[in-house]
């Protein structure tokens, strides 16, 4: 008897029904699959926003707070953050905010930030598989800090002979910390006529790297062949005038010997001082827009907490601070430009000239990245700053002056990235 090989109609529907039912599944999947790598992906860069907006806060007050958030404005960032990105905590969603971090390689260490965020995404195509949402996460980690950058002076000129030059008979001595000189000149550092360079340790770019003409003295370990150190300070952005109250339309001059106090601003056409008077500067930052900054004076510059910052518009808006009288700067201790003492626009070439004649005390930093810093000493107690950041440095004078490097009194070095 033959066997009946004809199919039943039924039969056949109910496989097409099944490998319909199937194809269509697999279609939903590879849709709301796009969806949820979508998803994902938006999740991931909403939490490194709001992880680096976290540590941006935790940065700009790490003076303060030493890389912690005791009043929970970093958190509040990463939370706005979120939120503008559509991931508002509570709202179909968690977002999480741990100062420190709770969990990886930087677990409870200051200065970091963890943000975690829970997602479910509906399903749409894929419904005829699950009515159940898709749990979608993620985790960022983002450093916000300062640390220090040990060198007493950072000579940045990457040829140039001499690009570090002490004449004259004076001594420049520094302590704390090195000088590097990032020339790869054979005769990069120069001491001649008698000048003295001293300093715990000296390293430079090139190779031997000195020079002593004419009676010049170096002292101090000195490393030849020395990897050149960019600028730590070249993302940092100049202070913004339109952010600032404008306190002199045109130059402003004192010349008599009357004590005058002046407010923190945009200075147009800069700040000149000579005579006698008694010059006190209010805590602040002095934007010189154009005009420089000259005291030349016989009376005292003073100014706790203050930062001036050179925006030359000609070769002559120079900063001379070469008065015969007393001068005390100290720069801000807070904020982004914590540490700087006198800041002139890094595209700038024009000279920045300061000398010592035996009362002056200045600390913090010294920064022209694009210029020649020329110092003299004509004392023997002179302090003239803490640290020298310039494209090159000459030094001079009959007499010494000293260069102190210390964290406190020096800028903090910008570290702001997403670290997991």
């Amino acid at each position: 008897m033959r066997a009946d090989r004809t199919r039943r109609p039924g039969n056949v529907v109910v496989v097409v029904a099944v490998s319909l039912t199937t194809l269509m599944g697999f279609v939903a999947l590879s849709l709301d699959g796009g969806l949820l790598l979508d998803q994902r992906r938006k999740v991931q860069s909403t939490g490194d926003a709001a992880a680096l907006a976290a540590a941006g806060k935790l940065y700009y007050n790490f003076n303060y707070d030493s890389g912690y958030d005791p009043v929970g404005t970093a958190k509040q960032a990463a939370l706005d953050t979120a939120s503008v990105n559509g991931f508002q905590n509570g709202v179909n969603c968690t977002v999480t905010v741990n100062i420190p971090p709770l969990s990886g390689p930087f677990k409870n260490v200051p200065g970091h930030v963890e943000v975690l965020i829970g997602y479910d995404q509906p399903r749409f195509f894929s419904r005829v598989m699950g009515s159940g949402g898709v749990a979608v996460g993620s985790r960022s980690v983002a450093r916000g800090k300062k640390t220090t950058f040990k060198d007493a002076i950072l000579i940045l000129d990457p040829t140039s002979r001499g690009s570090l030059n002490s004449g004259g008979n004076g001594t420049i001595s520094v302590s704390g910390a090195p000088i590097q000189v990032n020339s790869t000149n054979s005769e990069a550092a120069i001491a001649n006529g008698g000048g003295i360079i001293s300093a715990p340790e000296i390293d430079i770019a090139g190779a031997p790297g000195i020079s002593t003409p004419g009676g010049g003295t170096i002292t101090g370990i000195v490393v030849p062949n020395a990897p050149q150190i960019p600028d730590p300070f070249r993302l940092l952005p100049p202070p913004d005038p339109s952010t600032m109250t404008i306190q002199s339309s045109n130059k402003l001059q004192h010349s008599g010997a009357s004590t005058i106090t002046l407010q923190p601003g945009v200075y147009r056409g800069g700040i000149s001082i000579t005579g006698k008077g008694n010059i006190i500067l209010s805590p602040g930052i002095y934007y010189m827009d154009g005009g420089g900054f000259n005291w030349g004076g016989q009376g005292s510059l003073t100014g706790n907490g203050v930062m001036i910052y050179n925006a030359p518009t000609s070769i002559s808006d120079k900063i001379n601070l070469t008065g015969q009288g007393t001068c005390t700067l100290s720069p801000p201790t807070t904020g982004p430009y914590q540490g700087f003492t006198l800041f002139q626009d890094r595209a700038s070439t024009v000279p920045i000239n300061v000398a010592g004649q035996g009362a002056m005390t200045l600390t913090g930093t010294l920064y022209a990245a694009g210029a020649t810093l020329n110092i003299t000493g004509n004392g023997t107690t002179d302090l003239i700053g803490a640290q020298y950041i310039s494209r090159s440095l000459v030094t001079g004078g009959n007499g010494s002056f000293r260069v102190d490097w210390n964290a406190a009194d020096t800028p903090g070095v910008r570290q702001l990235l997403l670290v997991e």
